[in-house]
C-alpha cells in the first residue's frame, strides 16, 4: 500500500527537503509533470494494445483482398519509423529549451494518426493505404517513448530513478491490460455501428481511433505550460555533489563508461528480442505442441497472458523495495538475466516421445503438421514447461526492461540524454522487428534450434553481465552532508 500511495503523494519527503535541491512548490510541480509522463506512457501502450487485436479484421473489412503480408507492413511501419527517427529527434530534444516543443508535435501526430484510422472506412478507394498512412503517423508519434525516457532521467534524482522507471513500466502494462478490457466493450458496437448523419460512422473498428484520439487530446492538454513544467533536478544533484554552481555545460563533462553503457543497451535489446519472439510463438507452439483448437488456444493463452501482465504489475510495485534490499545490480543480473536464461532453457524439449498428429471431427487435423518434418523426431514441449517458462519470461522482462533503463540512465550521469535514450529505443525497435522472424526458424528447424539459440544468447548475456556486474553502479553525486541520507536509497 505504501508503494501505491507514493504514486499519488505530492508532499515533499523530509529527506528531500533537507537536501535543499528544490522548494516544496518545485517538488510538487516536478511530480505533477512526471505523472503527465506516466499518462503519456499509458496512452501509447493502450493504443498499441487495442489496435493489435483489431487490425486484421478491420483490414479485411476495408479490403477483403489484402493479405497477411500487408498486415505485417502495418505492424512493422511504426517500429521502423521509431528506429529511424528516434536518434534524430532525440538529438534535437537535447538542444531545445523545453521538451514540450517536441512533445506537442508528436502528440498531434498521434491524434492525426488515430483520426485517419477512424475515418479510413469513409474513404472510397485505396482504403488499405489510408490505413497505412495512419500507421505512419502513429509511427512518428512513437518517438515520444525516447523523449519521455529522457525527461524522466533529467527530472529525477538517482534515488528516485528506479522507482520512477518502474512506475512508468507499470503505466505501460496497465495500458495493455486496459486494452484487453476495453476491446470487448467496443465490440458491442458491431459491424454496422452508429451513423452520425452527414459525417461518419462509429462501429467496433472505428471507435478505437476516436477513443484514442480523444485521450490524445487530453494528453495534449496536460503538456500545456499551466500543467507540465520542465525540471532538471539531475543536474542540480550532480552539481551539489561537486560543491559547484549549476551550469548546463558542466553536466556534459562526466566521463562516459562505454562498456557498461553498451552492456545495458545490448541487454535491453536481447530482452526485447526474446520477449517479442516468444509472444509471436505463443499461438504456433500451443497449437502444434498441445493439439489445441483455435478456440482453446485463444481461451488458455488469454488466461496465461493476463496472469503474466498481473505478475508484471506486482513486480513493478515491488521493484524499488527489492533493489533497496538486495541491490539494484543483483536484482538485474539474477532476477532478470538469469531468469531469462532459465525461461529459454526450460523450453527445450526432453524425452523420447514424438509429437503425434490427431484428427478432430469439427476442426480437422490438429497438432504439429506433417509439413514440419522435425515434428516426427523431436519430443513435445509439455504444458508445465510452457507455463513455467512464460512466467519466468514475464518476471525477467518486467525486471530487466525497467532496471536496464534505470541503470543505463544512471551510467550516463546528469548530461542531456535525448540522443542516448533514442539509441536505447532504437535497440528495442530493432529487436521487435527481428523478433517475429523466429516463427520462420521454428517452422523450418523446430524447437531445439529456436529455443536452444535463445538459451545460448541469453546465457551469454547473463555471463557478460555477471562478470562486469561491479561496473554497473554509477558514481554517487551526493554532497558529504547528505551521503548518509542517500546511502540506504541507492544501495
Amino acid at each position: 500500500m505504501e508503494s501505491l500511495s507514493n504514486i499519488f503523494a505530492l508532499k515533499q519527503p523530509e529527506r528531500d527537503r533537507l537536501l535543499g535541491l528544490e522548494t516544496e512548490k518545485e517538488y510538487r510541480q516536478r511530480w505533477i509533470s512526471i505523472r503527465v509522463i506516466y499518462f503519456t506512457g499509458y496512452l501509447v501502450y493502450l493504443a498499441f494494445g487495442i489496435v493489435a487485436t483489431c487490425m486484421w479484421p478491420y483490414l479485411r473489412t476495408l479490403d477483403p483482398e489484402a493479405g497477411k503480408v500487408f498486415l505485417a507492413y502495418l505492424f512493422a511501419v511504426p517500429s521502423v519509423l521509431q528506429l529511424v527517427l528516434s536518434p534524430v529527434l532525440g538529438w534535437w530534444s537535447n538542444r531545445l529549451p523545453s521538451v514540450r516543443v517536441i512533445l506537442v508535435p508528436l502528440l498531434l501526430s498521434f491524434i492525426a494518426g488515430e483520426l485517419v484510422y477512424a475515418i479510413a472506412d469513409e474513404i472510397k478507394s485505396q482504403q488499405k493505404y489510408v490505413l497505412l498512412l495512419s500507421r505512419v503517423l502513429i509511427g512518428i508519434s512513437m518517438v515520444v517513448c525516447a523523449i519521455y525516457r529522457s525527461y524522466i532521467s533529467a527530472a529525477t534524482t538517482l534515488a528516485e530513478r528506479t522507482r520512477t522507471t518502474s512506475y512508468l513500466s507499470l503505466a505501460h502494462t496497465t495500458g495493455l491490460l486496459s486494452a484487453s478490457v476495453i476491446q470487448p466493450i467496443f465490440s458491442g458496437f458491431g459491424e454496422e455501428g452508429i451513423r452520425i448523419p452527414g459525417l461518419f460512422r462509429i462501429n467496433m473498428h472505428t471507435v478505437v481511433g476516436w477513443f484514442c484520439a480523444l485521450l490524445g487530446c487530453i494528453n495534449l492538454l496536460l503538456v500545456m505550460p499551466f500543467i507540465f513544467r520542465d525540471h532538471n533536478i539531475a543536474v542540480k544533484e550532480a552539481m551539489s555533489g561537486k560543491g559547484t554552481t549549476v551550469k548546463k555545460e558542466d553536466s556534459k563533462t562526466t566521463e562516459l563508461r562505454y562498456l557498461p553503457i553498451t552492456l545495458m543497451c545490448v541487454a535491453f535489446a536481447v530482452l526485447m528480442l526474446i520477449y517479442a519472439a516468444f509472444q509471436t510463438l505463443l499461438s504456433p507452439v500451443a497449437l502444434d505442441q498441445f493439439g489445441w483448437t483455435n478456440e482453446e488456444s485463444l481461451f488458455y493463452l488469454g488466461i496465461l497472458m493476463t496472469a503474466g501482465a498481473l505478475i508484471s504489475c506486482v513486480l513493478f510495485l515491488l521493484l524499488d523495495p527489492l533493489c533497496k534490499r538486495f541491490g539494484e545490480t543483483n536484482v538485474l543480473v539474477y532476477g532478470a538475466m538469469f531468469a531469462l536464461f532459465l525461461s529459454q532453457l526450460l523450453m527445450i524439449p526432453v524425452g523420447t516421445q514424438t509429437i503425434s498428429e490427431s484428427v478432430d471431427s469439427v476442426n480437422g487435423t490438429i497438432g504439429c503438421p506433417v509439413s514440419q518434418e522435425w515434428c516426427q523426431s523431436i519430443p513435445p514441449v509439455s504444458i508445465a514447461q510452457f507455463t513455467v517458462s512464460y512466467t519466468l519470461l514475464c518476471v525477467s522482462f518486467s525486471i530487466g526492461t525497467t532496471l536496464s533503463q534505470a541503470v543505463f540512465s544512471k551510467l550516463l550521469g546528469p548530461r542531456p540524454q535525448g540522443t542516448w535514450m533514442a539509441l536505447l529505443t532504437c535497440a528495442g525497435s530493432a529487436a521487435r522487428i527481428v523478433g517475429p522472424a523466429s516463427v520462420t526458424v521454428y517452422v523450418i528447424l523446430g524447437t531445439y534450434w529456436t529455443f536452444g539459440a535463445s538459451a545460448v544468447l541469453s546465457g551469454l548475456i547473463f555471463l557478460w553481465m555477471w562478470v562486469y556486474r561491479n561496473s554497473l553502479s554509477p558514481t554517487q553525486p551526493a554532497p558529504v552532508e547528505a551521503a548518509e541520507e542517500l546511502k540506504v536509497l541507492n544501495v
